[in-house]
């Protein structure tokens, strides 16, 4: 007696045979794996109790009368929902018009505070006065990174390029950038 899984003669497992069941009861499988479930379900009672059960189910499911609610259920429950949802076709057609409206006055606004700020923006500031290598903590807990020599660089140092420090997540020490900002303007 075959037990559930075991391979056969029948050249397929049970396995196998239950992953393409759905495909089988639905006739979406190549002939050559069609005619490898018949065989196997005409050798193991297991399989083919599982093949009729499925099939019960499947007609079951599809059966209106079994899953079908009373009529006066049906019917409140869809006035229910009709008052609930509906919503008026003019409220809509307000929202489109407000919409449509807002939106060449938003691209208009955003075009007038970009020329403004191009206008009157500032030189910009030195924000990299940091070149070359950092020192950062070799403990992953620690995100900051330092200039060498910095009091405040807590563990053992390793040196990455700042453009990495920057790109692995690590912040800046103001202690010791704050430092180096002055130094560079004096």
């Amino acid at each position: 007696m075959e037990r559930a899984g075991d391979k056969k003669a029948m050249g397929i497992s049970c396995e196998e045979v239950w992953r393409d069941l759905s495909d089988y009861i639905d006739g979406e499988l190549h002939p050559s794996q069609q005619v490898l479930l018949d065989v196997h379900f005409a050798e193991c009672r297991h399989c083919a109790a599982v093949l009729e059960g499925t099939r019960n189910v499947i007609q079951v499911y599809r059966d209106e009368r079994i899953l079908a609610m009373p009529e006066a259920f049906r019917d409140r429950l869809q006035e229910t929902l009709r008052e609930h949802t509906a919503t008026p076709r003019r409220s809509f057609l307000a929202w489109a018009l407000a919409a449509a409206a807002a939106l060449p006055l938003g691209f208009g606004l955003y075009s007038i505070l970009s020329s403004l700020k191009r206008r009157t923006s500032l030189p910009a500031r030195d924000t990299a006065p940091v070149t070359g290598l950092v020192a950062v903590s070799q403990d992953e807990k620690i995100k900051v990174f330092h200039i060498a020599g910095c009091p405040k660089l807590q563990g053992k140092p390793k040196f990455l390029p700042v453009e990495k420090a920057l790109r692995d997540g690590y912040a800046p020490c103001p202690y010791c950038i704050g430092k180096a900002r002055q130094e560079k303007k004096g």
